[in-house]
């Protein structure tokens, strides 16, 4: 999910002396450095959006009027704002300004991920060993407010619905929240810390889930990687010796379905790895293990398995992707609630002179008879809202939907 971060390249020498000379021209500028960064974002804007004519809209115009709004400004939240509203109106959730102190790489994450539901925002994961879990916030609680902002009725940014999670290790996100059943919302200060490894928490979710005397696989992917797509194909590529290295996994060489699970997944890699594998295109057969159990071929014959993809309304970004491949190579049924309509192509990211962060959507992101998911989502097969566990023993309602699809499911190829 980590962009490249590159020095812009409105590079401005002489700032000292530059300030001095507007602000003795213009004493309103020398209170307020503002338009040397709406020029920079103007430039960026109209050299690298996706769209050269950036949608049709007034740029000059809007600019035009971040101008006066920053001028007018009298506190640091008030530019910010005249910023939010500037690139607004590119209506593009990965097209956004994150102001100074953002750490450019090696994120700490709250662990809380969020979706609209019901005219608001409520909890659609919580990454494990964070500081949300710690708090005991679940999947269906109320969102109201993050950092004193309200969550309401209005779409936000890839930003305000994952990026204000993150941030520099052991900093602070104030999140007003409303459990499940609970009379009033509640306030908490969650701690920002070092997110595991994307291939190890695909490992740490792993299970098997026995139903009606058949053993289904499992696993969650919190977001994309190199890393975490290669640990998905290491579970399944070679079932026996996935089972041999993780014990926890007993049964899971017996699998006859596969649940993957990308709700509150938000991207960052181009998912390409993992939708190859999962069509049944990689080798089989290459060689043979040789050990006092026998002889065993490696990875084993092709053994396609039926396949279910898990999404909610926080599925975003490159888990869209991931799930319009699933529907456009019919790699298996898409099990859920509708993603977060945030399906960018690319973003970049620009440091601008005030150090904060400018990011740009390169690329717009269509399917194959050029339809946008931008602002939309894509509809799941089949609908179900994502909610706790119904009673003792059973797994939450979309992975239970999850399960009744893989009954019976034939594999990629038309094998049961």
């Amino acid at each position: 999910m980590e962009p490249e971060i590159r020095n812009s390249k409105f590079e401005i020498r002489n700032w000292h002396l530059i300030v001095l000379l507007l602000a003795v021209a213009f004493p309103c500028l020398g209170r307020n450095p503002s338009p040397e960064v709406l020029t920079e974002i103007d430039h960026l804007v109209r050299d690298g959006f996706w769209d050269a004519n950036l949608k049709g809209i007034d740029w000059g115009s809007a600019v035009q009027r971040a101008s006066v709004e920053l001028r007018d400004a009298k506190t640091e939240v008030e530019r910010n704002l005249a910023y939010d509203r500037l690139l607004g109106t590119l209506a593009e959730s990965h097209t956004f300004r994150i102001p100074p102190g953002f750490p450019e790489r090696n994120w700490g994450t709250a662990g809380l991920r969020i979706g609209q539901e019901g005219g608001g925002y409520a909890v659609k994961g919580v990454l494990p060993g964070t500081a949300a879990e710690r708090e005991g916030m679940k999947t269906g609680d109320r969102v109201l407010a993050v950092n004193g902002r309200s969550y309401g009725k209005e779409r936000v940014s890839f930003r305000d619905l994952f990026l204000v999670f993150e941030g520099v290790v052991g900093s602070r996100v104030e999140v007003t929240w409303q459990p499940s059943g609970a009379a009033s919302p509640r306030t908490s200060t969650l701690t920002r810390s070092r997110e595991e490894p994307g291939d190890t928490l695909v490992w740490k979710s792993a299970r098997v889930i026995r139903r009606d005397g058949k053993a289904y696989g499992y696993a969650r992917l919190w977001g994309f990687s190199a890393e975490t797509a290669l640990a998905v194909v290491d579970l399944l590529l070679d079932r026996v010796e996935s089972e041999h290295v993780k014990p926890e996994l007993s049964g899971w060489s017996q699998i006859q379905g596969f649940l993957l699970d990308i709700r509150a997944n938000s991207g960052g890699y181009d998912p390409n790895i993992l939708s190859t594998f999962l069509r049944g295109c990689w080798s089989s057969g290459d060689y043979y293990y040789r050990s006092r159990e026998g002889r065993r071929l490696v990875p084993p014959v092709d053994s396609p398995l039926p396949i279910v993809l898990l999404v909610n309304s926080s599925t975003a970004s490159a888990g869209e992707a991931l799930a319009l491949k699933f529907r456009a190579h019919r790699i298996g049924p898409i099990v859920g609630e509708t993603t977060a309509g945030m399906a960018s192509g690319g973003a970049t990211a620009q440091k601008l002179s005030d150090a904060s962060i400018l990011w740009i959507s390169s690329r717009a992101l269509e399917d194959l008879e050029g339809r946008s998911y931008e602002g939309r989502g894509v509809v799941p097969d089949v609908s179900v809202p994502d909610r706790p566990p119904a009673a003792a023993g059973r797994e939450e309602a979309i992975v239970e939907a999850g399960l009744e699809a893989l009954a019976g499911r034939k594999t990629v190829d038309g094998r049961r």
